[in-house]
């Protein structure tokens, strides 16, 4: 049986760290945080903030085109024919496309702060690349000649030792520099206080008593007349019809209004301060989670969008592309090729912005209408390959005109 063969799978559940006691702690329940919930990466993804925030990093990332570029001469184009461009650009290997892939890549820096696939070579070129589940990671460690060996459990129950030469391994944030840092297990207090008040909510409306008011009756009723009294005020005054009717009680009887607990508690206060703060650990604006108080304008959404770029996925796309540098190229390539997310395919959704760009692009002479329309999936047309501006403005020459007299001798003539 192959190596290939007996690599696990990626699988939907993504867990561990890379040594053996934390990553045990995180498959069989997680740490225990103060609110007496258990958290892991799993588990933490049951929570709604962290879900949604994972989700939208690796949605982001996975809409942006990676490409293979060349550097020949002090030309930059894409290197179409080279044998990765295939695998960072559409299909990594037989069973996910580039943006699954991708996508998938940024879930796990999310949720375990490492990203590992195996890369089968022939020849010395790479063929694809295979994830493989952080379950099963068991140690990364160092060798005396600072290059790392990765020991990774196989299909078979066996355990196998790769080089670092095998491996592509995209860190997260790192306190080593040798495996990045489980977020969720140091932001376990947060996420633990937010799915204890999701438990005890769910409890609350599952179990627990809570009704609209009470009636209460001087005298012991029985069976018929609790029945009677019940039917006629439901009758009477249930339904928004009836809100305002006068209500009429008879015998003694008094009614009350139970006041609602959970505001009391604070839970809503509770639940945007957990949510903000699992949104900061993402670099995600609650914008972007249906979240917040304040409501947004057009100019603070952009804002927020700018940073959101700028402070959450430009990071990541760059970890990305030094991390292909530096394991799916080898060290001639290194001074040709490079790795490059186009990040214009966050703008592919608004035309509007899209196009202002280009006519800026243009109008600068930096873009010639042949490049936007190669952009946009359109055919070049002859001529369009000049950089010049394309504006309607036409420039008046404003220098004095020659009119057969001397501007010095109309001074104080008043022409």
């Amino acid at each position: 049986m192959g190596i290939l063969s007996r690599m696990i799978r990626p699988k939907a559940a993504m867990g561990g760290s890379p040594y053996i006691e934390q990553m045990l702690m995180s498959i069989y329940g997680g740490m225990s945080s103060s609110s007496g919930i258990s958290v892991n990466s799993d588990s933490a993804m049951r929570q709604m903030t962290v879900y949604a925030c994972v989700k939208i990093l690796s949605q982001s990332i996975a809409q942006m085109p990676c490409h293979l570029m060349e550097d020949y001469n002090g030309l930059k184009n894409k290197a179409n024919n080279h044998n990765i461009y295939r695998i960072l650009h559409d299909q990594p290997n037989v069973w996910q496309t580039a943006p699954e892939f991708w996508g998938m890549a940024v879930a796990h820096i999310s949720l375990r702060g490492d990203f590992i696939a195996f890369k089968p070579q022939t020849g010395g070129k790479i063929q694809s690349l295979l994830p493989i589940s952080p379950n099963r990671i068991r140690e990364i460690k160092q060798n005396t000649d600072y290059r790392l060996t990765y020991k990774i459990v196989l299909n078979d129950g066996d355990i196998k030792e790769f080089s670092q030469d095998q491996i592509f391994h995209i860190r997260g944030l790192t306190l080593d520099g040798i495996s990045g840092v489980n977020p969720i297990e140091h932001a376990r207090e947060s996420i633990g206080m937010a799915l204890a008040s999701e438990k005890f909510l769910s409890k609350w409306f599952g179990k627990g008593m809570h009704p609209g008011a009470i009636l209460k009756h001087p005298l012991t009723l029985s069976a018929q007349a609790h029945s009677n009294i019940k039917k006629n005020f439901k009758e009477k005054y249930a339904g928004l019809g009836n809100s305002h009717d006068f209500m009429v009680l008879d015998e003694g009887m008094g009614i009350e209004f139970p006041p609602i607990k959970l505001v009391d508690a604070q839970f809503l206060e509770l639940n945007k301060l957990t949510q903000a703060q699992i949104a900061g650990i993402f670099r995600v604006p609650l914008m972007l989670l249906q979240a917040g108080d304040n409501p947004t304008t057009f100019a603070s959404a952009e804002q927020f969008m700018l940073a959101f770029v700028t402070h959450a996925l430009t990071p990541i796309v760059v970890n990305i592309e030094k991390a292909i540098y530096r394991d799916l190229l080898t060290k001639e390539e290194q001074n040709r090729y490079y790795a490059k997310f186009s990040m214009a395919g966050l703008l592919r959704g608004d035309m509007a912005t899209r196009f202002a760009a280009y006519q800026t692009g243009i109008n600068a002479c930096f873009l010639s209408p042949n490049d936007v329309r190669i952009l946009e999936d359109l055919n070049p047309y002859d001529g369009g390959d000049s950089y010049e501006t394309r504006t309607s403005t036409v420039k008046q020459d404003n220098s004095v005109k020659d009119t057969g007299t001397n501007p010095e001798q109309n001074k104080g003539s008043g022409k």
